[in-house]
């Protein structure tokens, strides 16, 4: 939807001489729109935009859970306008996302309320907690005076005191991981769309597409990690877990099917490597990140 200008005759920030296309003084770059008009005509254009913004969101949305590449697709033939923007739409989603995990699934990033014992048994209790990880931490100790030098024993301590430090502050640990967690996903996302690029060399696509394609799959994990995350706080007894990578696979697959144009059974030889790689990426990822956040807490 085109946007309705009240132009000028002469850009009043240069005085450069309008034409009646130059939506943009060709000469300083000024937006040749005049906002010196009664209140009530810039509420209505705030409303107008916001409308439009909003039916292209929704529109976005609902191509991207109901049609697998479909936008990847779109945006690889240019034909862009219609659609919210790749890393815009996944910067917006992200900031729900993360929201999301921290509000309802903070229990399972940080373990500061619950220890497990090897031999199977839990507290929830912080103060049997602490004397319980003490007690591992002293008998670890001991272990390690018997079987290891002085130095590595040394590392081994302050580790231990991190660690311990990073459970105590549960909720800067949260936030610290939550953080480091972000970062991991913008530098997985690159590295999956390369992923794609090197099993799909032979279609000659620019790298830029598969890093589209993998912006838009991202995005859609993320949706569906929050539905299950908000199914999960509904029905407690309901673990989703399984749901979750059953229908990223199923997804993954048939929007490699569209963008890439390939046969069913040639999509599925390769969407094995491809998702075992990246699974294994992304436990990599993941424990480097909880390790870096756990050194630096």
């Amino acid at each position: 939807m085109a946007k309705k200008r009240r132009k000028f005759v002469q850009c009043p920030n240069c005085g450069h001489t309008f034409e009646e296309v130059n939506n943009y003084c060709p000469n300083c770059g000024q937006e040749n729109h005049d906002l010196n008009v009664p209140v009530k005509h810039l509420v209505e254009e705030f409303f107008e935009s916001t409308l439009h913004y909003d039916t292209k969101f929704w529109r976005t949305l609902k191509y991207l859970i109901t049609r697998p590449g479909y936008l990847t697709e779109k945006f690889n033939l240019g034909q862009r306008a219609s659609y919210v923007p790749p890393f815009r739409l996944y910067v917006f989603v992200s900031i729900f996302f993360f929201t999301t995990i921290a509000l309802f699934a903070s229990k399972g990033l940080v373990m500061g309320n619950k220890v497990t014992i090897e031999e199977g048994l839990e507290t929830t209790d912080p103060e049997v907690a602490a004397r319980i990880m003490q007690a591992d931490s002293l008998a670890s100790v001991r272990a390690r005076l018997a079987t290891s030098d002085t130095a590595s024993l040394i590392i081994n301590e302050e580790v231990d005191n991190k660690f311990k430090r990073f459970l105590k502050n549960e909720e800067q640990s949260r936030q610290k991981l939550l953080k480091n967690i972000s970062f991991m996903m913008f530098v997985l996302m690159p590295f999956f769309g390369f992923i794609l690029y090197l099993f799909h060399r032979s279609q000659r696509r620019n790298y830029v597409e598969h890093l589209m394609f993998s912006v838009h799959f991202h995005t859609f994990v993320f949706l569906l990690i929050m539905l299950s995350v908000l199914i999960e706080v509904v029905f407690s007894s309901i673990d989703t877990n399984v749901w979750v990578l059953l229908i990223s696979t199923v997804y993954l697959f048939f929007a490699m099917r569209y963008v890439y144009k390939e046969s069913y059974l040639r999509t599925a030889f390769k969407l094995i490597p491809i998702g075992l790689t990246y699974l294994i990426s992304l436990a990599i990822l993941f424990v480097a990140t909880v390790g870096v956040s756990v050194l630096f807490s």
